[in-house]
């Protein structure tokens, strides 16, 4: 599900705006389950996260920066939260990645962070980023019996016949000063284009309730602006997940 920025968190709140879309796909997934496996969810060796997972709606920006205070209060992420002084709850201080890992962590859910930290051609894109994200859609992914469409708080995304939907969490995309959510690619002869939700931007949707598809393409040419990037994924298997102990501390994978 797509959450869009409102004037009241405009500038500052794609972070928190991200994390809703995640969080949509990981409580649409625990909904799904059956009542014992929606226990394992979160559950495991982190003490009181089962409780913690918001199984009945999206938290609210609000709210979540109320969990961000209540997993550092738990020891996630110390020099993160010395650096935000321990308080973001009211503010308008801008979110990333190490702390949506602390959102997640501390309701049983592992995130993991990869850095995409230097440009991979001459021309200055970032393939390794894209080959990433491909493989990650495309490797052990099983096909959705049922598809759904894409959905967005303006209407339903409009797909091409050769559209595929595969049991995927999306992918939390960070650069500088903004972020944005991956929730596919799109693979054609000639391009790869990643398909992106970006709470910055309002949804056009025509007279049939359809929203185009070019208005989520991220051609690669379009990353030469941008020196660095980062992605956090979550474990598609969220009952394993929530069987291991996860880390207060915060690592990531460079690529390359």
């Amino acid at each position: 599900m797509l959450f869009n920025s409102t004037i009241s968190d405009r500038g500052w709140g794609c972070g928190y705006r991200n994390c809703q879309m995640l969080l949509s796909s990981l409580i649409a997934e625990s909904n799904q389950a059956s009542d014992d496996a929606s226990d394992e969810v979160g559950g495991g060796n982190v003490t009181g996260a089962a409780n913690r997972f918001p199984r009945d709606k999206v938290p609210s920006i609000r709210a979540l920066q109320e969990m961000l205070e209540l997993a550092w209060r738990d020891g996630y992420d110390k020099d993160g939260a010395e650096q935000l002084k321990h308080r973001v709850t009211g503010t308008r201080k801008w979110i990333g990645p190490t702390e949506v890992y602390c959102i997640l962590a501390h309701i049983g859910v592992q995130a993991n962070i990869v850095d995409f930290h230097c440009r991979t051609a001459r021309d200055g894109t970032h393939p390794a980023l894209f080959s990433w994200v491909v493989d990650y859609f495309t490797e052990n992914a099983s096909q959705m019996e049922t598809p759904a469409p894409l959905e967005s708080n303006a209407g339903s995304v409009a797909q091409s016949k050769s559209t595929r939907f595969v049991a995927k969490h999306p992918l939390y995309l960070q650069h500088q000063g903004h972020s944005r959510t991956i929730v596919g690619v799109e693979l054609t002869e000639t391009a790869t284009n990643l398909l992106v939700f970006n709470p910055d931007i309002n949804i056009d949707v025509d007279l049939s309730g359809a929203v185009r598809l070019s208005r989520f393409r991220l051609p690669l040419h379009e990353t030469r602006r941008t020196p660095q990037f980062q992605i956090l994924y979550v474990d598609n298997d969220l009952a394993s997940s929530g069987n291991v102990e996860i880390s207060r501390f915060i690592s990531s994978t460079r690529v390359p």
